[in-house]
C-alpha cells in the first residue's frame, strides 16, 4: 500500500491531485502528534488533553522517585534490545556485503587479471617478434651504410694525401 501511495504521490499526477494528497497525509501527521502529545501529558502530568471519558482506564504519573527509575530502567532495556537487534543486522549486512564483494572479485575481477597478463604476455611476444624481424635488418643495413659511408670518407681522404694535396 504504501508504494501504491508513493508511485501516487511521485508518478504522473496534477497538481492539484498532488496538493490534495499532501495535505491529507500533513492531517494525519498532525493527528498522530496530537494523540501521543496528549497521551504523554494525560498519563504523566496529569493533564486533560486526552479525555478520561474515552480512555476510563489511564494511569497517573509516577509519585516517586524509585518509580521515574523503574520507567527509566525499563526505557533504557528497550533501548538497549534494540541496538542489539540493529547491531546483529548490521554484522549480517556487513557479512553479506562482504560475501558479495568477494564473489565479485572472483566472478570479474580475477579472469579481468589473467585476461591481462596474457595480454601483458602478447604485447611483449608482438615486441619481440617486430625487434627480431623488423628492427635488427634495419639496423644492419644502417650499419652497412654507415660502414661504406665511412670507407668512402676513408677512400676520399687518402686520395687527398696521394693527389698532392696535404
Amino acid at each position: 500500500m504504501r508504494a501504491a501511495a508513493v508511485w501516487l504521490y511521485h508518478g504522473s499526477m496534477h497538481g492539484a491531485l498532488r496538493f490534495f494528497l499532501t495535505v491529507v497525509l500533513a492531517a494525519l501527521l498532525i493527528i498522530v502528534v496530537y494523540l501521543v502529545v496528549s497521551w504523554f501529558v494525560d498519563g504523566y502530568f496529569g493533564g486533560n488533553i486526552f479525555p478520561d471519558d474515552a480512555e476510563p482506564s489511564t494511569w497517573s504519573a509516577p509519585d516517586s522517585w524509585s518509580e521515574w527509575r523503574d520507567i527509566a530502567v525499563v526505557g533504557l532495556g528497550i533501548l538497549a534490545a534494540l541496538a542489539g537487534v540493529l547491531a546483529c543486522i548490521l554484522l549480517a549486512v556487513l557479512i553479506g556485503t562482504a560475501l558479495a564483494v568477494r564473489r565479485a572479485v572472483n566472478k570479474n575481477v580475477v579472469p579481468l587479471l589473467d585476461s591481462t597478463r596474457d595480454l601483458v604476455d602478447e604485447v611483449r611476444g608482438t615486441a619481440e617478434f617486430v625487434g627480431e624481424s623488423a628492427v635488427t635488418p634495419i639496423i644492419r643495413v644502417y650499419s652497412i651504410v654507415s660502414g661504406i659511408r665511412r670507407g668512402l670518407d676513408s677512400l676520399a681522404s687518402l686520395g687527398g694525401r696521394f693527389g698532392g694535396k696535404s
